[in-house]
């Protein structure tokens, strides 16, 4: 499109080949065609929108880090255990092989890549005179650019750092915050949450003007087909949701819980109607639950995604038996949950089930295509249980759980009388149920510190777990080492 796709494209092709010193430096011949690219408005427009486009490579939330690499690590999949599989080794958390050094690699290359990009954006816009932009665009771009920064940054620590509940002062990953020829030093892991929510903090000051929200959503602008489809940017509750995962993740229950009841209480993004989920017509099927997603990225490729990777060929199913287990189905009134029933798939010939969320539809159902899931009303129900949990109160608890246990046509409600012990199993397996194929589970159990990853099964009518120890850390590739200086 504009000349920044062609600086965008070009680094992704460039910068995975250098090491991280590499990465950081910007020559001076590319910042002025970078400068040239941002005179005008739409530079900044295309340059936000290459940094989306960036993100939808299959390194990242294309493939790896929803449906792939990390769902693999949950443990989703039983079809993947034969040494030819692509996913193997990552599967028995062994990343010296290959297969997982070249996937590792990628994903960190691939982040850092678009985070140079967003860096790049955000320095622009700091020194950008205002008044080209029209209406509200440039604190929207702003927002968006900022939030973006601490969503890849996050994501990276979630992977390659320890968790906080394990070792909140270990050395983590480079928080990058602009570009340069110097090395980033190495931040701790509490020190990336900060910056992050640094990040959001400036994302959540810009974004008050964000469309999303009740009060401006009427608000006329002179630019309002810029401003559509706000659940495919990075928009004001995403990051409010993305605030909330982060307290969490730093056992600040009071400020995630606050976050997350914002979301809850918004009223832009809603839960799907029934009769887009359970229509017989396949083909028109909203298998996405589109209206619930507070952020997505448009992803062209995913039919052909879908299609490769929920195969045989390719095992990313699971034993019927697994899939009995996850959706407790040895229970009287599970079988009706509407993730089970119609976002799953059994081939009968061979006895395995295939998710088909990211199925996407042929017929009328045209509005829920190309979506690749990045967070959902849902997560916010989670958090806000866990956090009402944590204050003792497990009747507010069990509300938030069997408010998304209703949409998802659970009619057999959680009881007040629960342990807590018994709650925090219920949203576990509220996780393990609502974000195949988003690549959230994995994040889960390392959040928790869990010592063993259970895999579920339903054997003569009863429940039963096999466990796999876990490994969270990914190490760092070989080149951030050697010439980061880690």
């Amino acid at each position: 499109m504009k000349k920044y796709y062609y600086i965008a494209f070009t680094l992704l092709l460039i910068l995975p080949m250098f090491s991280c010193e590499k990465w950081l430096d910007v020559s001076p011949k590319t910042e002025i065609k970078s400068d040239d690219n941002f005179e005008l408005e739409q530079g900044f427009k295309d340059a936000l929108t290459g940094v989306y486009l960036l993100m939808i490579d299959e390194s990242l939330y294309g493939r790896e880090l929803t449906f792939g690499f990390t769902d693999v690590l949950a443990q989703y999949y039983t079809g993947i255990y034969q040494t030819s599989h692509a996913y193997y080794y990552p599967a028995q958390y062994d990343y010296t092989d290959n297969s997982s050094v070249s996937i590792i690699n990628n994903i960190w290359g691939s982040a850092y890549n678009a985070i140079a990009n967003l860096n790049e954006l955000i320095a622009q816009l700091e020194r950008a005179d205002k008044g080209m932009f029209t209406g509200r665009n440039y604190e929207l771009i702003k927002g968006e650019a900022y939030g973006l920064r601490a969503l890849l940054h996050f994501d990276l620590l979630r992977l390659f750092g320890e968790s906080y509940s394990a070792n909140p002062d270990g050395d983590a990953i480079p928080y990058v915050s602009a570009l340069g020829t110097t090395v980033t030093a190495t931040s701790s892991v509490s020190e990336v949450i900060d910056y992050a929510l640094n990040d959001l903090q400036i994302a959540q000051e810009n974004l008050l003007a964000d469309p999303v929200i009740e009060t401006n959503s009427t608000t006329a602008t002179d630019d309002e087909s810029y401003e559509r489809d706000r659940f495919y940017k990075f928009n004001y509750y995403a990051v409010k949701l993305l605030m909330a995962r982060i307290y969490l993740y730093k056992q600040d229950y009071d400020n995630a819980y606050e976050a997350a009841r914002e979301v809850i209480n918004q009223s832009y993004f809603v839960w799907t109607p029934e009769t887009e989920i359970t229509t017989s017509d396949e083909d028109s099927r909203n298998y996405i639950l589109s209206e619930e997603l507070v952020f997505a990225l448009y992803d062209s490729k995913l039919r052909d995604a879908y299609t490769s990777y929920f195969t045989t060929d390719n095992g990313l199913y699971m034993n019927d038996e697994n899939y009995e287990g996850l959706f407790e189905l040895h229970k009287s009134g599970y079988y009706g949950d509407y993730r089970y029933t119609y976002l799953t798939e059994l081939l009968t010939d061979v006895d395995v089930r295939f998710s088909t969320k990211l199925k996407q539809p042929t017929g009328s159902g045209t509005a829920y295509l190309y979506k690749m899931p990045m967070m959902r009303l849902s997560e916010a129900y989670y958090i806000a249980a866990e956090c009402a949990l944590d204050e003792e109160d497990i009747t507010q608890s069990v509300s938030y759980l069997n408010a998304v246990r209703l949409q998802r046509n659970i009619p057999d409600q959680l009881s007040e009388s629960l342990t807590k012990a018994e709650v925090l199993d219920e949203i576990y397996k509220e996780y393990a149920k609502e974000f195949m194929c988003e690549g959230q589970l994995f994040y889960y159990f390392k959040r928790r510190n869990t010592e063993y990853i259970p895999v579920p099964s339903v054997s003569g009518g009863s429940l039963t777990y096999s466990y796999v120890v876990p490994n969270y850390v990914l190490p760092l590739p070989d080149d951030e080492i050697e010439y980061g200086g880690r």
